[in-house]
């Protein structure tokens, strides 16, 4: 790859030296920059878990939070589950006033309630002791996707899936990433299997959702720089020919030609709105955003 003096100056300042390097940096490869779900610490039993559930028909919970990573990430677990024709799941986001951050009792409660056996939380839940303790008195398996510091001990649950845990490559994945990690693995591993419900999706489908990914990437200010860099590299290829009517709504609404939508069109227009649906009103408003079949 030829390089100028100048871009090779930039890129030197930021550490990027080596020809390798420099070749990530300014052009990811999807399939050499990314890595295996399965490295992430606890997958397996998530998967094994998960796939179980799907097979018994169980009441599943996606419990995230509610900014723009929280969000964008049950949108993707949501299209996954809506792929594979799976309908006996719901989403919680709880709201920012009146429950506030975090993985609360009230709400897992009222999701057993509800016969919810499996809650996947996305984007919270990695120092969720208490109330992982709470939701196993109750009958409800947990699985936390959360990509925040390891303060202290685990929760007791299926599996933390967390990419500060363990050996994973890259260490710096939004919630939203994570989620996505999941998916990945899912899809894998149901294919392996030869479910039929995995096995008519197309290979590479998982692609479809990298518009969300890159969308909670550049919101949550993760370092955009090795998985992260390739995640949002592939994700803008994919927002920019989104069919979600959400996003185009939201692009023709904020005059931004769709097409052409980069980094900082997320960061400072579609996020922030985003983040504005829980600030001013329900987090739901901006999932629903998101999740629109309506033109």
């Amino acid at each position: 790859m030829e390089v100028s003096e100048l871009v090779r100056s930039l890129l030197a300042k930021r550490g990027v030296v080596a020809a390798d390097a420099i070749a990530m940096f300014l052009n990811p490869d999807y399939e050499l920059h990314t890595h295996s779900p399965f490295l992430l610490e606890g997958m397996d039993r998530a998967v094994a878990r998960l796939l179980l559930a799907i097979n018994r028909q169980e009441r599943i919970a996606v419990y995230a939070d509610f900014d723009c990573d929280g969000i964008p990430g049950a949108a993707l677990l949501s299209d996954f589950f809506q792929k594979i024709g799976y309908g006996n799941f719901e989403v919680y986001l709880p709201h920012r006033d009146r429950e506030g951050y975090g993985f609360h009792t009230e709400a897992i409660a009222e999701l057993a309630e509800q016969k919810v056996s499996l809650i996947i939380t996305v984007d919270v839940g990695t120092s969720a002791v208490e109330a992982v303790r709470f939701a196993k008195e109750r009958g409800v398996d947990v699985i936390v996707t959360d990509h925040h510091e390891i303060t202290g001990i685990l929760p007791d649950c299926i599996a933390v899936i967390n990419p500060k845990l363990g050996e994973y490559p890259f260490r710096d994945l939004c919630g939203a990433a994570v989620a996505f990690k999941l998916v990945q693995a899912l899809l894998r591993e149901g294919r392996k299997r030869g479910l039929e419900s995995f096995t008519k999706i197309p290979e590479g489908w998982e692609k479809w959702l990298l518009d969300l990914v890159a969308i909670a990437t550049v919101a949550d200010m993760v370092p955009l720089i090795g998985e992260n860099r390739t995640l949002v590299y592939w994700g803008l290829q994919v927002l920019r020919k989104s069919v979600r009517p959400g996003i185009r709504a939201l692009s023709r609404r904020l005059r931004l030609r769709q097409s052409e939508l980069s980094e900082d069109d997320i960061g400072f227009s579609i996020a922030p709105r985003v983040n504005a649906a829980s600030r001013m009103d329900e987090p739901e408003l901006a999932f629903r955003l998101l999740m629109t079949l309506d033109r």
